[in-house]
């Protein structure tokens, strides 16, 4: 997909949605953050390779759309490590659609995906319980052919909890009521947890 030279954004770069244009992550790692108008943030979602962000200014062609109000929340993309991204304009995208459909219907296959996922987790932070969300995000990162059965936490306990939607400290303590009770085994100094009692563990996972 790559019509431009993939440039170097060293982690901790910002890319806010104002910005009319879209990026394609070559390797490294984006996490999409909400900012609240009292200044604090939240992490939503994380982007791995071969992933697009920024999509929405593409499609926007009343730049008044894209205008925030002084006590609204606003988004923005950020580098969690030292990430290579192609950029591309407006009149990119549009060329891209006109040569290459076939991209851009990937591309539109990749933009509903995304909207899935952050509806599914919009729906499981209001319905489901701390336990659940839990279990499910260590199920997504269980490494294969583990014995016993592990799980590799790819992020800091914090960025966790802002994805679980709940605080740090609620979130310890979930897992130390599930490790009391034999259902997984973690030291918060490591970023394994081992699953103990499988079955119960993808039953609370609803896998």
């Amino acid at each position: 997909m790559a019509l431009t030279k993939p440039r170097l954004f060293r982690k901790g770069y910002k890319f806010y949605d104002s910005q009319p244009e879209m990026y394609f992550l070559v390797s490294g790692r984006v996490r999409l953050m909400a900012l609240a108008p009292d200044g604090s943030e939240k992490t939503l979602w994380y982007l791995g390779d071969g992933s697009c962000f920024n999509e929405t200014p593409m499609f926007m062609e009343d730049e008044k759309h894209m205008a925030f109000g002084q006590n609204e929340v606003r988004f923005f993309h950020e580098c969690a490590e030292d990430c290579y991204i192609c950029t591309f304009t407006r009149d990119d995208v549009y060329r891209l659609g006109m040569e290459k459909p076939e991209l851009f219907y990937n591309l539109c296959k990749s933009y509903s995906v995304k909207v899935t996922l952050l509806s599914r987790n919009s729906v499981s932070l209001s319905i489901e319980s701390q336990l659940t969300r839990i279990c499910k995000f260590l199920a997504s990162r269980i490494v294969p052919g583990s014995n016993p059965l592990c799980a590799k936490r790819d992020i800091s306990y914090r960025d966790m909890a802002d994805l679980l939607g709940m605080h740090r400290i609620t979130l310890y303590k979930v897992m130390r009521q599930a490790q009391s009770r034999g259902l997984f085994s973690f030291d918060k100094n490591s970023d394994e947890i081992f699953i103990l009692r499988q079955d119960e563990f993808y039953r609370e996972a609803r896998m």
